[in-house]
Order: C-alpha cells, then sequence, then structure tokens
C-alpha cells in the first residue's frame, strides 16, 4: 500500500525535497501574521483576469487570520508569505468560476478539500464565502490541528486515511477540490473517484489537479517534479528515469513511479488524457480538462451526472 495522498512537488517548494525537515506532530506551532502584514513583492502568483486591484483589497479584509510558517505548509513558497497566500486565493477562484460555468446548481453551499494541508485553499472558502459549509482532510496529523487552531470556527476539519472513505451522507456536497493529490494516488484511485461520486450531488462537480501527457512533454530540467524525479532516480526500480524516458512519449497510459523508501511521499502518477476519458469518466462526465491550470499541472474537471 502506498501512503500516497499527500502532495509532493510543487512549483514553489524548496528544489531539494530531502533539505526540507518536516516538523512532527508534538511542536509547539508558531504562526505568522495575517496576509495583509506580508510585503506583497516578490510574487509569482498571477491573477490577471480574476480579481481587480480593488477586489483584491476586499479580500485580503476579510481575512485577519495567521499564516502558517514555511515549514508548515510544507515549505511551499518559501519566504514568500504573501504570495502563498495569493495562490490560494487565486486556486479558490479558479474553483468558483468552474462551478459556475459547470454545475448544475447555481450556488456552493457545502465544499470539500481533499488534500487540504493547512488551509492554503481552504482558508478563502471560510473567509470570502462564509455562507458555505467548508471541509477539509489531510493525512498529516499536523496539518489539521493547524487548520483547527488557527482558521475560521466554521470550518470543519479532520484527520484522513489513504483509503476512500468520507464521512459525509450521499450526495451530500456541491463541490470537492484536490491539489496535488491525484498526482500520487495508486491503489485507490478508482476507488476514491467512486468515493468522490458518491458525495456529490447530482449535477456538483470535482476539480482536481493531475498530470498529464501533456505535462510529460513539458517535463525538462528546472521543473520541481523533473528534478526531484531525477534526483530519486536510483530508489525508483520501474523505470531509468532521466532526460531520454522524457524525451518520448508516455510509455503507458498510467505512468506510476513510487520510490518504496520513504514511508510518505513515495508515488508520483502520470495519466495520459485518454486514460481519463476512458476510465475517471466511468465515474463522473469530463466536462474539461484545463492545461496547466494549476502551475505546470494539469486540471481535470468533473461533473456529477
Amino acid at each position: 500500500m502506498k501512503n500516497s495522498m499527500l502532495p509532493l512537488i510543487g512549483s514553489a517548494r524548496p528544489q531539494n525535497i530531502a533539505d526540507l525537515t518536516l516538523l512532527g506532530n508534538n511542536a509547539p506551532f508558531s504562526v505568522l501574521g495575517p496576509a495583509q502584514s506580508h510585503p506583497r513583492m516578490p510574487t509569482y502568483t498571477r491573477l490577471e483576469g480574476l480579481v481587480t486591484d480593488e477586489e483584491l483589497e476586499r479580500y485580503l479584509s476579510r481575512d485577519s487570520f495567521s499564516i502558517p510558517v514555511t515549514a508548515d505548509r510544507e515549505g511551499y513558497h518559501g519566504e514568500r508569505h504573501f504570495d502563498w497566500w495569493l495562490s490560494g486565493l487565486r486556486d479558490y477562484l479558479l474553483v468558483k468560476n468552474a462551478f459556475c460555468a459547470h454545475a448544475a446548481h447555481g450556488s456552493i453551499g457545502r465544499a470539500f478539500e481533499l488534500g487540504c494541508a493547512s488551509g492554503r485553499v481552504l482558508r478563502h472558502f471560510a473567509c470570502q464565502n462564509p455562507e458555505c459549509e467548508s471541509w477539509g482532510a489531510d493525512l498529516n496529523l499536523r496539518h489539521v490541528e493547524w487548520v483547527r487552531k488557527f482558521l475560521p470556527r466554521q470550518v470543519k476539519v479532520f484527520h484522513s486515511s489513504i483509503l476512500p472513505s468520507l464521512p459525509f451522507p450521499d450526495a451530500y456536497l456541491d463541490v470537492v477540490y484536490a491539489f496535488s493529490v491525484f498526482t500520487h494516488i495508486d491503489y485507490f484511485e478508482a476507488a476514491w473517484l467512486a468515493e468522490l461520486r458518491r458525495v456529490l450531488r447530482p449535477g456538483g462537480i470535482a476539480y482536481l489537479t493531475v498530470h498529464t501527457d501533456a505535462t510529460w512533454s513539458r517535463m525538462r530540467a528546472g521543473m520541481p517534479v523533473y528534478d526531484s524525479l531525477v534526483r530519486l532516480a536510483e530508489s525508483i526500480p520501474d523505470y531509468q528515469v532521466g532526460p531520454d524516458l522524457f524525451a518520448g512519449p508516455m510509455p503507458k497510459e498510467k505512468v506510476v513511479f513510487s520510490w518504496p523508501s520513504a514511508l510518505n511521499y513515495n508515488c508520483t502518477v502520470f495519466h495520459s488524457v485518454e486514460y481519463l476519458n476512458s476510465y475517471w469518466a466511468r465515474f463522473l462526465d469530463i466536462v474539461e480538462v484545463r492545461d496547466q491550470g494549476h502551475d505546470y499541472q494539469d486540471v481535470v474537471v468533473l461533473r456529477r451526472p
């Protein structure tokens, strides 16, 4: 069994995951001030077409909650604390826009984030849309405790496992979203899709980031996912990871890179779009695949029929 639901690599993560010391569950929490207390530059997150300067100020004014220290967000965005907050706002807006474009009903009353970490996106559902019932879950208990301690009380967060079981009634949620989660699920992928179908309302959507064959075609030195896989090459038994492998097409419709030496962060998965259309679409209708919809990852938007 691969413990493979935690996100592994992100575009703003440290270049060497092995150099990152993660805080244990029992370490005391330190927190940073809210987003408006941090310098806005340098920032690498772009919101063109999503929000005006005036709207951004309103979003900032609604979120007076602490930001996690870099180690409690697994190194994402380093010391660019405002940029970390801004990236969550961007993804919140993209999920919301996808819902407006594709859902069969009008408003998000209940939203759930699978793999919420320390609330990068979840905080925006709670702060920007407080009437929404906002749920989150993560494998990392420290993340769950951070959200519980420092984000608004209306956020409902729980410690999850790799097993595809969620504590929701059937057809309960309007939207489910997951960033860098299905890029790291191997064995229980289909069961998780079936569970998401169960908990979504008819007409509700799932917004899931993936590595596709288009991502594969972009793989080159300097991309964090490429660099990390190359560094791990000797620990990956099934493929000869290197430039020659990524110079050609994906060898299978689903490619799983796994390294048994790690308990967590031990699996990275690529899916061809043909695989998504032939397999994932058996569980939920695929309404859109967005090229590079989440940094270098693609986004698949699905709707429960």
